[in-house]
């Protein structure tokens, strides 16, 4: 997979949920990890911090970024720093788009100062809004949020950069991820330490549907497309598992995996938004043209992350 002799990598979000997974597969295969984060919160990093290096650097501030980068002059950029994307507790306007859009304009214009190998911007299902049917790379774009209009509008500028500069960028645009370090505020961990503790589970609806896919298949979606960089840059590639499941089959799948007995409590949260019909990608791009598919079904992704949270349910 290495594209050149200097193995840096820089992971924009590294403290965070997808981010901490990336760091720690980079570091396992021998690269230096530059991580980018603002939070002082690390415990996704503790087990690994002496292996890689942690800066505190607002994407929003040009200048110290653009130091930054001319300092380390990373080879491989994951860009995963993001905010707004849970409804309930990030809801300042501004913040969502100086750090969604600015901050993302500024890395690219940052790092086109260097030579690096491959820039992998991380998109978002938000960015399709509600359609009839599975959702694809050429589909026109109808975000019904603040956060989906400027993740849009970051892939957007992404590209543009990617074919006016010829830079080796590209977008992976992804839908429901879980897996190791979740939020614990979302429905996946929710669940699961329900179930393991058997405690109430108050949800909003049985009938809510996502596209969910386990991180193990994001982070090899991301190899292939670092190993790929040159026959692909200024695409956009939706990452998923191609099927939607209903929320109460979440629950019915893992209350079988841990044994639990516990009756889910539907109608006691309140929507946080719209929800759809229909929330589903269409991967027959990225399978194609990447050769990648999903590797875990949602039982043998289940399977891994419950083995996972039994021994980390003290961060939950």
């Amino acid at each position: 997979m290495t594209l050149s002799k200097d193995k840096k990598v820089l992971i924009t979000g590294g403290g965070g949920f997808i981010g901490a997974n990336f760091a720690r597969r980079f570091s396992e295969l021998g690269y230096k990890v530059y991580i980018v984060k603002q939070s002082t919160n690390i415990w996704r990093l503790i087990e690994i911090k002496r292996q890689i290096k942690i800066y505190y650097i607002d994407l929003r501030d040009y200048n110290r970024l653009e130091s930054f980068i001319l300092k380390i002059r990373p080879k491989i950029i994951l860009h995963f720093a993001t905010y707004g994307a849970y409804p309930q507790k990030q809801q300042d306007a501004k913040k969502i788009i100086d750090t969604n859009l600015i901050g993302t304009i500024n890395l690219v214009n940052a790092c086109k100062k260097i030579k690096f190998d491959c820039f992998i911007n991380t998109g978002s299902s938000s960015e399709y809004g509600i359609k009839n049917k599975s959702m694809k790379e050429t589909d026109i774009l109808e975000p019904n949020n603040l956060y989906g209009i400027t993740k849009a509008a970051a892939t957007m500028y992404c590209q543009y950069m990617a074919k006016k500069h010829n830079l080796p960028i590209v977008t992976l645009r992804l839908f429901s991820v879980y897996g190791y370090f979740e939020e614990k505020e979302r429905l996946i961990p929710t669940i699961i330490k329900s179930c393991l503790e058997n405690k109430k589970l108050k949800l909003s609806s049985a009938n809510s549907v996502r596209d969910f896919i386990f991180i193990e298949d994001i982070i090899d979606a991301y190899l292939k497309a670092i190993s790929n960089i040159q026959k692909i840059k200024g695409e956009i590639f939706n990452v998923g598992s191609g099927k939607q499941s209903t929320v109460n089959e979440i629950v019915n799948a893992i209350k079988k995996i841990t044994h639990s007995t516990i009756k889910p409590q539907y109608g006691r949260i309140e929507m946080a938004q719209y929800e759809p019909k229909n929330w589903i990608a269409d991967i027959s791009k990225i399978k194609n043209k990447l050769g990648w598919q999903p590797k875990y079904n949602l039982r043998k992704g289940f399977e891994k992350n419950i083995e996972w949270f039994k021994k980390n349910l003290p961060f939950y």
